[in-house]
């Protein structure tokens, strides 16, 4: 009997494992039972080499450094078998299991807010601090601006730093924190695949629908941001974002369809949409290592048959055909003259790396939030937007 003691770490290990997954995964038993089948599945697999070199330790190794008195030897071999006992128990259960962005978040302390909010759950990834707060959505502008200043007062010291605004208290929604809604929105992130998919998107969309606003920093990023997004959605069920950007003086920036759009616009606007991810699509192809033939000419040839269809503006977005329209358009066609030069063996390097980095940082999901700018246009009429102004609508996006 004395070679079948391991089993009880074994056995041990089987306890844990559903306990782990109910912890990981709280208010979800079909996602937690497929982890504890995977965490019992890698724990017995990997127990029978960790038993291995347990019964190696304690019936050869230990008494026979005992035998010969060698007595530091065997203190030292009883410390292996018990890193040996804890690393498999920290470890083996998870093998199976790949919950990216969990690893290294830890519980924070939560900081006091003002303005009728109450911080729920705080924690620290790295150097990016979050936290779940519970407030009323604010009804006025005045509203918006006061919650949007006490999540902004409080930012602490970190390269990212982002504060999520719930409806509710019940820690079934207050205690997901957003690595864990990353991997509810993505589901095919874990070795479960679609195996519990249908309670994935009900977890995610319980969550969602209790969101009132996102604050969120960083003065590490580019372009850097300082703004409070509080989401709207329009009678159609199109979904839109007032913005409080701290960056740019405090201002209310109104990403939502107005209420006198005209089909006129909104056919401009959709038409812009189409053509700049048209573009970008055509750019990702012609800037990949090995790209297919005939990249390049359609890149040019897109370029040109798109740009002249959106110099018809109606007459409330002429603003905005003249302004961010024509910033992305000017440094797409910088992109393609210097991708061209290059494809003739001539040197473009200088202008290659100023136009495409600011492609990066401004245009490259300009087909996402096209609508978005454009309805900031309409509703702030006579405002020309810079591109670092709009960078921040970005991030209500995304």
């Amino acid at each position: 009997m004395t070679w079948l003691w391991p089993l009880a770490l074994l056995l041990l290990a089987w306890v844990i494992a559903p306990l782990r997954a109910g912890a990981s995964y709280p208010g979800m038993p079909c996602t937690a039972q497929a982890d504890t089948v995977f965490s019992l599945a890698s724990y017995t697999v990997l127990f029978i080499p960790a038993a291995v070199v347990l019964l190696q330790l304690s019936r050869r190794l230990i008494p026979g450094a005992l035998r010969r008195g060698l007595r530091a030897w065997a203190a030292g071999f009883v410390a292996l078998s018990i890193a040996v006992v804890v690393v498999y128990l920290a470890f083996a259960g998870i093998s199976a299991d790949r919950r990216p962005f969990r690893s290294s978040e830890q519980t924070a302390a939560c900081p006091r807010l003002g303005a009728g909010l109450q911080a729920l759950h705080c924690w620290r990834d790295g150097s990016t601090i979050e936290m779940n707060t519970y407030g009323q959505r604010p009804l006025t502008v005045d509203g918006v601006q006061t919650m949007a200043r006490a999540l902004g007062s409080v930012k602490q010291d970190a390269a990212l730093y982002e504060a999520f605004v719930l409806d509710t208290t019940d820690p079934s929604v207050a205690d997901y924190s957003n690595a864990r809604l990353f991997v509810l929105t993505r589901s095919n992130l874990t070795d479960f695949a679609d195996l519990c998919l249908s309670e994935h998107q009900a977890t995610l969309a319980n969550v969602q629908s209790h969101r009132v606003g996102f604050y969120r920093y960083s003065a590490q990023q580019s372009p850097p941001v300082n703004a409070f997004f509080l989401q709207d959605k329009a009678a159609s069920g199109e979904l839109g974002y007032e913005v409080i950007d701290f960056l740019n003086g405090q201002a209310l920036l109104p990403y939502i369809r107005p209420a006198d759009l005209m089909p006129a616009e909104s056919s401009y606007l959709d038409q812009v949409s189409s053509a700049m991810a048209t573009l970008n699509q055509d750019l990702d192809r012609e800037t990949q290592s090995s790209p297919a033939p005939g990249a390049l000419r359609t890149m040019r040839a897109d370029f040109l048959r798109l740009t002249p269809a959106l110099a018809a503006a109606p007459l409330r977005l002429q603003l905005y055909r003249d302004t961010r329209l024509q910033r992305f358009l000017q440094n797409y066609d910088l992109i393609l003259t210097a991708e061209e030069s290059a494809a003739q063996g001539q040197s473009s390097q200088s202008i290659h790396s100023s136009a495409y980095e600011d492609h990066r940082r401004y245009y490259y999901q300009e087909a996402r939030v096209a609508r978005l700018i454009g309805y900031l246009y309409l509703q702030l009429p006579g405002v020309a937007f810079s591109d670092d102004q709009l960078s921040t609508v970005n991030w209500a996006v995304f």
